[in-house]
């Protein structure tokens, strides 16, 4: 009786290390198991189906891909995304997939398109992929994957940063694009955008009071009020495009009433950009720059 609770203890332990060392071994979103003819079957979040050519033209098109983009698949399939990228616009590209066959697959397209030296293809999983370098992320994928996708797409992509989705989409990510390709086929596309949110202060020459911004942000969509002192001053037109902030004010500036319209460009915790005079006939434009207390700015994706 003395023996049995150690025996019990060391069991349990082992029971342990083996479910950690099996999960170690292989990739979220699937299991490699052995079939009769000795290859290994993976189980994948999303089945293997191909966009048509068509479909893929206009996701190209709408994403008005160039030959300086780097174009990721995630879920890459044939690799015919990221191949026609690099044949119809010169675009370098990585393709992404679970599958070891469409990875040997997309290579052999590859190398059949003549595009080996523009192209690249791995099998790993999409979630554990690095994808701070593209400037393009194309998807198909299932709503689901997309939703759990979502969180990495907004937080290592830089600002500006194009995504297409065949067929699905974010959930309450409003698109800034859908239109209907092939087929009735949806395409859908978004803007990374910067995170504008908090509390950012300036001057501007010539005046006393600094200008207070506070901004509130659900993805691209920005609200907000601007103080000068203790004038709240009303802001219109406010865009968020990438990393591209817009919005136009009326105010009184030495005895008259103008209108400005604001244009910066985020940086971090930094925005610096223009101040235009919208008064017809008007040349003057002004230089600003504006500084975010860290503490105040949210995250993106809730």
């Amino acid at each position: 009786m003395k023996n049995r609770f150690p025996i019990r203890c060391c069991m349990i332990l082992m029971g342990l290390t083996f479910v950690v060392v099996f999960f170690s071994l292989f990739p979220r979103g699937g299991v490699s198991q052995p079939q009769s003819d000795g290859k290994e079957k993976i189980k994948l979040d999303v089945p293997y189906e191909p966009s048509s050519e068509e479909v893929v033209k206009t996701m190209l098109e709408i994403a008005k891909v160039e030959r300086n983009d780097l174009v990721y698949d995630l879920g890459c399939g044939d690799g015919r995304i990221v191949i026609a990228a690099a044949q119809k616009a010169g675009a370098r590209g990585v393709g992404v997939d679970l599958d070891p066959e469409r990875v040997k697959e997309s290579l052999e397209n590859a190398r059949k398109a003549k595009v080996t030296d523009r192209v690249e293809f791995f099998q790993q999983d999409l979630f554990q992929t690095d994808i701070s370098k593209a400037t393009v992320v194309m998807l198909y994928l299932w709503p689901e994957v997309n939703l759990k996708l979502r969180p990495k797409l907004l937080r290592e992509l830089k600002p500006g940063t194009r995504i297409v989705s065949h067929s699905h989409g974010m959930g309450d990510w409003e698109t800034d694009q859908t239109i209907t390709a092939a087929e009735g086929h949806r395409v859908h596309f978004w803007v990374i955008p910067a995170n504008v949110t908090g509390t950012w202060d300036w001057e501007m020459p010539g005046e006393k009071n600094r200008y207070v911004l506070k901004l509130n942000q659900k993805f691209q969509k920005v609200s907000g009020t601007l103080q000068s002192g203790s004038d709240g001053i009303s802001i219109k037109n406010l865009e968020l495009r990438g990393d591209r902030l817009m919005f136009t004010l009326e105010r009184p500036i030495q005895g008259q009433m103008k209108t400005l319209r604001f244009i910066g460009y985020v940086k971090g915790h930094f925005m610096e950009g223009t101040a235009e005079d919208l008064i017809p006939g008007s040349q003057a434009k002004q230089t600003w720059k504006a500084r975010r207390d860290p503490s105040s700015m949210e995250p993106l994706d809730y």
